[in-house]
Order: C-alpha cells, then structure tokens, then sequence
C-alpha cells in the first residue's frame, strides 16, 4: 500500500541536561503544541515521534546511532509541506521555534531528511 502523503523525518538529539523520560515530555507536550500553535492546519497531518532507548530489554539489538529521536511529519502533498516550511523559517516563528528547541535538543538546526512516500506491508 503506498500512502499519498510527502514525507518529512527529523532527527533530534536530547539536550544533556535532561533524560529520556524529560526529554521525551518536552518534546511532546511542550515542542509539538508550540509549533502546532504556530502552523494551525497546516501541521502534518500526521506526527509520529520515535525515541531510542529506555527499553533494557531491547537495548543490545538496536544498533548506535547518534540521535535520540526520529520524528516522522506526513504531509497531504508537496504543496502542504511547503506551506508548513514557509510558516516555521518565518523570522518570527523560526526564532520561536529555535529558542524552543535549545531547551530540550542539543546539536540544533537538527537532520531533516525529505522523501515523496511511504510504503505499508499489511500482514
């Protein structure tokens, strides 16, 4: 099944200051509502957030990476992204957004990676 949204996945890493648990709380309840009050309806339609480790018993199969959380921002279309982009690098909300991001994330501007789809396999 392919899905008819543009994708968008961000890397963060947690400040060292705080821990998976404070960091993760951050991100969702103070971050994402920020920028949603920002973006209004042109947030994703879709915002799933990723976090590694915390999870003992998986921690060995998980290979290192240097990053603490994979977001994953599902548009409508190219269209939507874009309008998404041109609201959050608006002087005024990119300052926002930035200020926010240095209380919870070190090694900010964060990696974005950009792609057209996804693919889903059912069982």
């Amino acid at each position: 099944m392919v899905l008819p949204y543009f994708t968008a996945l961000v890397f963060g890493t947690m400040a060292p200051s705080l821990n998976l648990t404070e960091y993760k709380a951050y991100y969702d309840n103070v971050h994402i509502p920020l920028v949603k009050s920002l973006t209004g309806a042109n947030f994703p339609v879709i915002h799933t957030r990723h976090y590694i480790g915390g999870n003992p018993v998986f921690a060995n199969a998980s290979a290192p990476v240097d990053w603490d959380s994979m977001a994953i921002m599902s548009f409508c279309n190219q269209t939507h992204a874009l309008k998404f982009m041109s609201i959050i690098t608006a002087p005024a909300a990119e300052k926002l957004i930035r200020e926010d991001e240095h209380k919870f994330m070190a090694n900010a501007p964060r990696r974005v990676i950009v792609g057209n789809h996804g693919n889903i396999s059912w069982p």
